[in-house]
């Protein structure tokens, strides 16, 4: 696997590809990768090199997140905001076509991004994530007051005695292998003379302030009518199977697949969703 860098306004990104093409090089296919909440785009590796190297492969680490910078002091992680990032990253892309591929939060950015400007992308493909995250009316006041009072309190990087106590304490609330969580935190981990912290940014963390209520995730999500293919997994969060049921009337051109894994099934069964993705791939023309 190969590293790119790129920037946006303000932030330098960071990423993993398959290719030593820059990302912002004359292509005349991509496809680009979206992470997960506190993951990052080693979670994308697995997939790859399934994939193999027929059609460059860019895979972003979200700003907070992985090798990327974190925001400004006094900004804050509005799930909004990630999808500007991408708009960001997709303006640098010289590519004749681009292909979305994305897991859980990034699947949920990606679907925003393509109901806004579903023609400057060929296909999408949601790992995990569909629709979007709402909350009702109702909550909008606590919400926000439980945001302002956890915004209060000074952000805290905690010191760990090695990066073996860090994939532990992942392992501890996923649902996947020792194998798995090393390979994601490895890249969320930095050592320091006082010991080994994540390179997260603990503000990821933060409640959200605002949410979309149920009407207005609906309206924004209307029409998708770019070929989309989703991936489930069997053992995956109740949120997507839930969230499928609510949203996927709205993806006009939907094909659903479900795989053994749970939540992070692209990397417990990449040679299955290799397969999937290289299909709708191909029957989109990226391959």
């Amino acid at each position: 696997m190969e590293t790119f860098s790129l920037s946006t306004r303000t932030l330098t990104l960071k990423g993993i590809s398959n290719t030593q093409s820059a990302f912002g090089a004359p292509h005349d296919k991509v496809v680009v990768a979206l992470h997960g909440w506190q993951d990052n785009a080693a979670s994308f590796t697995p997939l790859m090199e399934a994939l193999g190297p027929d059609v460059p492969m860019f895979a972003l680490d979200w700003p907070g997140h992985g090798l990327s910078d974190w925001r400004s002091p006094d900004a804050h992680y509005y799930f909004i905001d990630y999808v500007d990032d991408l708009q960001q990253v997709l303006a640098k892309c010289r590519a004749k076509e681009i292909h979305l591929v994305g897991h859980s939060m990034g699947a949920m950015v990606a679907s925003l991004y393509t109901a806004c400007f579903a023609e400057q992308l060929n296909s999408l493909t949601l790992i995990e994530g569909v629709g979007l995250v709402c909350a009702s009316p109702e909550e909008s006041t606590e919400l926000l007051k439980r945001a302002l009072v956890q915004r209060m309190r000074a952000p805290k990087l905690r010191v760990y005695d090695s990066a073996q106590d860090l994939i532990a304490r992942r392992l501890a609330v996923s649902d996947f292998d020792e194998a798995i969580a090393t390979k994601l935190m490895q890249r969320n981990i930095q050592t320091t003379a006082a010991g080994v912290t994540l390179r997260t940014d603990p503000r990821i963390k933060h409640y959200s302030a605002f949410r979309y209520s149920p009407d207005q995730a609906h309206a924004l999500l209307a029409d998708i009518n770019l070929p989309t293919l989703l991936i489930k997994g069997i053992s995956g969060y109740q949120l997507v199977r839930d969230n499928e049921t609510d949203f996927s009337r709205h993806y006009n051109n939907l094909r659903v697949e479900s795989v053994v894994g749970g939540h992070h099934c692209h990397m417990e069964n990449a040679q299955l969703c290799a397969r999937l993705i290289g299909a709708h791939l191909h029957q989109n023309g990226a391959i």
